[in-house]
């Protein structure tokens, strides 16, 4: 992997991990455009780390309630249920901890046969038309004034279900959360704020699992292109945010349905011819 390869795969990861267009479908679809058969792990973990920094800076203020909160149920453990009620700090931090269940089940289920989806170009092509498809029916859902201090713990578990569903390649994790916050009634703003919070446990878990492969030697190490990609992931991630919720909050996530329809279909033609 050149350095040019390395930015122009961070662009493409800090993009689609936010942008409703899949990054797993998109890094798999360029990554055999590059002819990049096997990508060096801890360029994997950097670019992620690179989106996780971009999250964690566009959500200093929810980050830093969060950790608040964390400190505040583990100091008072025997009032944690009060707390989780009264609190809205500590509501929400339950309500992503509820969130995340239903993707580390998957991951932990269906870890090998996830990974073996990865080697179909043509599965990656449909499920960016079903994530198409997901975009689109939000067109119909108006949302509500239920603001994200609001979501309960069955808004969070059903809105996991939609993250645990997108570690399928080609189907985008933000697309299926945000999509599922606003059918449950969530406002645009609420659904897109609630989805990119639960992108930070998610990121980690996904930290976790590479930093164990990493630390069994199975990484090839390429400084430069390492350091180009965390830094292109980083930034385009910060940008990518921003953009999607001006979008979100405009009612134009339907705009990514079309992009998602035509590069699907034109993965499945070029498979098929």
């Amino acid at each position: 992997m050149t350095t040019v390869q390395a930015v122009i795969l961070g662009v493409i990861q800090g993009l689609t991990e936010f942008l409703p267009i899949s990054s797993s479908g998109h890094l798999v679809l360029f990554s055999r455009l590059f002819n990049v058969q096997e990508s060096s792990l801890i360029f994997e973990v950097m670019v992620h780390v690179g989106t996780l920094l971009a999250v964690l800076v566009v959500f200093r203020v929810e980050v830093l309630t969060l950790l608040v909160s964390f400190l505040k149920l583990l100091l008072n453990p025997k009032q944690a249920k009060v707390l989780v009620q009264e609190d809205p700090g500590c509501r929400l931090l339950a309500a992503l901890v509820v969130g995340t269940i239903p993707a580390v089940i998957a991951a932990l289920v269906l870890k090998e046969q996830i990974e073996q989806l990865f080697s179909s170009s043509l599965f990656v092509g449909l499920m960016l038309i079903v994530t198409g498809v997901i975009l689109y029916a939000t067109e119909r859902s108006k949302g509500a004034a239920k603001g994200m201090v609001k979501v309960s713990l069955k808004d969070a578990f059903l809105i996991g279900c939609g993250q645990a569903l997108a570690i399928v390649p080609g189907l985008s994790r933000s697309g299926t959360t945000i999509a599922a916050g606003l059918f449950r009634g969530l406002d645009k703003e609420s659904a897109a704020r609630f989805s990119f919070l639960l992108s930070i446990p998610a990121i980690l878990g996904a930290l976790v699992v590479s930093l164990g492969d990493l630390l069994a030697g199975t990484a090839m190490i390429q400084t430069g292109a390492i350091a180009a990609g965390f830094a292109a992931a980083a930034v385009t991630g910060y940008f990518a945010i921003h953009v999607l919720l001006d979008l979100v909050k405009k009612g134009r996530l339907v705009w990514f349905s079309y992009y998602t329809w035509a590069a699907g279909a034109l993965v499945v033609i070029l498979h098929l011819v």
